[in-house]
């Protein structure tokens, strides 16, 4: 099948959002409630305090209608987080596993829910550096790229949307010195480094300026 222009573009944002909606997560019902049925099944019956899970735009619903609270993955606690930084943070270190749609569900429960998360200001920080500390790492990885693969393992959906405007162009033009009799490793380096270098300034005024920070 044939990528798509707007596929080579990537989502946006709150394309990526609206995505990561459709993944479940535990509340807490506050009222008593029948079950649901919504098209990808029937979802309760909601008995207080009994913890169910639901798809995390209905989630949101409730929360916002005063009728659940929701519980806060394991992963996005403050200590999780740390841990997390600093692992990534080692020498050498590969990306850690992580929900597909981290950065997206942070950003909506911290929007939505954030008086349900604990220091729910300190998991706000912890998730930029978090993302700060993997687009390092994603540099670095740009700069091994070659004409044949680029393999990052663990990235999430966000992450790997962030670099993909520039596949087609970087393999293309990587064929192309390959194919050029003559071209040297220093010249290749050069342009894998401007790849690297240039992949995330657009993505980074908007993440930096709204995706995460409250308004």
């Amino acid at each position: 099948m044939a990528i798509t222009t707007r596929q080579q573009e990537g989502f946006t944002m709150p394309e990526l959002e609206y995505m990561a909606q459709c993944e479940d997560i535990t509340i807490v019902p506050l009222h008593r409630m029948e079950r649901l049925e919504l098209m990808r099944g029937s979802v309760g019956p909601f008995r207080p305090p009994q913890k169910t899970q639901v798809p995390l735009w209905l989630a949101v619903m409730l929360k916002r209608s005063n009728r659940c609270r929701i519980v806060a993955p394991e992963w996005l606690s403050y200590e999780h987080l740390h841990t997390l930084c600093k692992r990534e943070d080692q020498p050498d270190s590969m990306f850690t596993k992580l929900p597909l749609h981290y950065l997206e569900i942070a950003h909506i429960l911290l929007t939505n829910a954030e008086d349900d998360l604990v220091d729910s200001q300190g998991v706000r920080r912890l998730i930029q550096d978090l993302r700060e500390v993997r687009q390092s790492k994603t540099r670095e990885g740009l700069r091994m790229l070659n004409s044949l693969q680029l393999q990052m393992d663990n990235l999430s959906i966000a992450e790997i949307n962030e670099i993909r405007p520039l596949f087609a162009h970087s393999f293309d033009m990587l064929r192309r010195l390959d194919e050029l009799a003559g071209t040297s490793d220093a010249s290749r380096q050069q342009s894998q480094n401007l790849f690297a270098d240039q992949s995330y300034s657009e993505f980074d005024d908007t993440f930096s300026s709204s995706y995460l920070n409250p308004e």
